[in-house]
């Protein structure tokens, strides 16, 4: 799905792999590492406000079973132990609640979603990138699933607190998990460690090292870089270093940029330094062909989500991963996801059908199935803490990672507009000649314009 991508951004999520482990709409991942069409979750979509139907829409079947319509993006790999485990919960339920799946590419289903919901003919469930759920949410296009934990007994506190406050908006809960992951861990070539002497058992833990390890790395005589800096179409890897030292890019309370701010500009002097002056990184490269150099051996280290992994085992890379590296402020790393919604015109019987297959999904059995087959970390505490899944040494690093990461701009609908519009395209000013103040002020200036237009 990984889809994942969201600006995946559009959401680092794309096409964030399996080919595509993340929900439509978020930016997401390039064919061999991650969710289709990016390297992270595709942007937001805007699906218009929906208006109630009347009632009794969507009637149950005459013959007392009730059929729930699911529409998803899940085109790549996990769409197959996606079908597997909803025949399973079928041949479980016969007679009662039916799933009836309808899997289509990501540009598909952002077309077809928004009118549906307009018309009234919505399916019952969608999957979801974060940043849509946020979108939909505002618009009125899904429902509150605040009382699904009531409805249905399952174990609220069985959860990461963090994989439930992604998609809760001004108190209410937009989306159920259906998968979550650390869009930003960081991946090196072990190999190529060894070779520039460095220890291939030791990534760097700060972003001093970060520099200086990478400047080490870096040989362009060998067309190799030492840390690669993602110009587009990609997680949002910069989010790392701007909240790893205490920045941020908007101004919540007073819908404000402060992308130019004093801990901002080190930063970004930071980053044009690496990248114009140190040449660390291959110029103006997006998610795909990052991806491509990486898993080629030319590439030593960067920043990038679960579905990564695929691709680099596939090219016999000899990698590790770790947590990110930490800035003046601490550690930061951004937490993504898949999310089930309810579209806005859903009726109570269906509503209520789709929260029994929710509960099943989210079924101790069903998240170590998912995680185990599919490579992306738990976000239930009973599989965290499966030792089967213990055992695993991937997943469980991936899920300690994701333990501390946390969403980014929350609750901010212009974020994918900012990520794609803005941020990206200064990190590929920032790879070139310039004034860094001169770039960042106007970078700044934009986001202002889009806040504004947001209101």
């Amino acid at each position: 799905m990984k889809k994942l991508l969201s600006v995946v951004s559009l959401l680092m999520a794309a096409a964030m792999v399996l080919s595509a482990c993340a929900p439509a709409a978020t930016t997401q991942p390039p064919a061999a590492t991650q969710p289709p069409a990016a390297t992270q979750p595709p942007a937001a979509t805007q699906p218009p406000a929906a208006t109630q139907p009347p009632a009794a829409t969507q009637p149950p079947a005459s013959s007392g079973a009730i059929t729930i319509t699911f529409w998803n993006s899940f085109t790549g790999s996990d769409g197959d132990t996606l079908k597997a485990i909803v025949n399973d919960y079928n041949a479980q339920n016969t007679g009662k609640i039916q799933v009836e799946m309808d899997i289509m590419s990501a540009d598909v289903f952002n077309q077809k979603v928004p009118p549906s919901i307009a018309t009234h003919t919505a399916p019952n469930l969608i999957a979801l990138n974060v940043a849509d759920t946020l979108t939909y949410s505002k618009q009125g296009s899904i429902l509150d699933l605040s009382d699904f934990f009531m409805a249905t007994g399952v174990n609220k506190s069985d959860f990461l607190p963090s994989s439930l406050q992604i998609a809760n908006f001004g108190g209410k809960q937009y989306g159920i998990p259906m998968q979550m992951f650390d869009s930003t861990n960081l991946y090196w070539n072990k190999d190529l460690f060894k070779a520039a002497g460095l220890d291939p058992e030791k990534p760097p833990t700060t972003f001093d090292e970060l520099e200086t390890m990478a400047v080490k790395l870096t040989d362009a005589s060998k067309g190799q870089f030492g840390f690669g800096m993602f110009a587009s179409a990609a997680p949002q890897w910069y989010a790392v270093l701007i909240k790893g030292n205490g920045g941020d890019v908007v101004d919540m309370a007073n819908n404000k940029s402060v992308l130019n701010s004093d801990a901002n500009m080190k930063t970004f002097d930071y980053l044009h330094r690496l990248a114009f002056t140190e040449k660390v990184t291959p110029k103006s490269t997006g998610g795909v062909a990052m991806d491509n150099i990486m898993q080629s051996g030319k590439l030593a280290m960067y920043f990038n989500g679960p579905w990564a992994i695929p691709g680099l085992k596939s090219h016999n890379i000899n990698y590790g991963i770790a947590q990110v590296p930490a800035g003046s402020a601490g550690t930061f790393a951004i937490l993504d996801g898949t999310l089930f919604a309810i579209p806005a015109g859903t009726d109570d019987a269906h509503k209520a059908a789709v929260y029994q297959f929710l509960k099943y999904w989210n079924s101790t059995a069903n998240g170590k199935r998912w995680s185990t087959t599919i490579g992306f970390p738990p976000y239930l505490n009973s599989v965290i803490n499966d030792p089967e899944v213990k055992a695993n040494a991937t997943i469980s690093l991936l899920a300690n990672n994701a333990k501390i990461a946390a969403p980014w701009m929350p609750g901010l609908v212009s974020a994918g507009n900012i990520d794609a519009n803005v941020l990206f395209p200064l990190i590929e000013q920032l790879q070139n000649d310039g004034t860094v103040t001169d770039m960042v002020n106007k970078a700044s200036s934009q986001v202002d314009s889009i806040l504004q237009s947001n209101k």
